[in-house]
C-alpha cells in the first residue's frame, strides 16, 4: 500500500484555471476510487491546496503511472510524495469517519 502527499504549487496554477483543473483533477481522483486503485482519497484540513490518497496498489510503479495521468502532474502544477506503508491495523468502524 501507498499514501500520496500532493501539494498543488498555488503560483503556478495558470489565472482563471483554478477551478476547470480542479474539475478534472476530481474527476481523475474519482475514476481511480471507483476502480479501486485508491482506497481513501481527501483534503488536508490544515494546509491549503494539499490532500493525500492512500492506494493499495502492489508496487510504486503502478501509482506513478495513475498520478502521471492526473492534470496536475503534466505541467508540474503539483508536488507528489509517494510513501510506502503496511496497514498493521485497521479499525472495525473506519468507514464510519468519512466525511469528518
Amino acid at each position: 500500500m501507498f499514501i500520496i502527499n500532493q501539494t498543488l504549487k498555488a503560483d503556478k496554477i495558470p489565472e482563471g484555471k483554478g477551478e476547470e483543473l480542479f474539475r478534472q483533477h476530481a474527476a481523475w481522483f474519482t475514476r481511480h476510487f471507483q476502480q479501486g486503485d485508491f482506497l481513501l482519497v481527501g483534503p488536508y484540513t490544515d494546509a491549503k491546496m494539499a490532500g493525500f490518497m492512500i492506494s493499495g496498489a502492489e508496487t510504486k510503479e503502478q501509482v506513478e503511472e495513475i498520478i502521471k495521468e492526473d492534470v496536475y502532474y503534466a505541467d508540474g502544477l503539483a508536488d507528489y510524495e509517494i510513501r510506502s506503508i503496511k496497514a498493521a491495523m485497521i479499525a472495525k468502524n473506519f468507514a464510519d469517519y468519512e466525511g469528518k
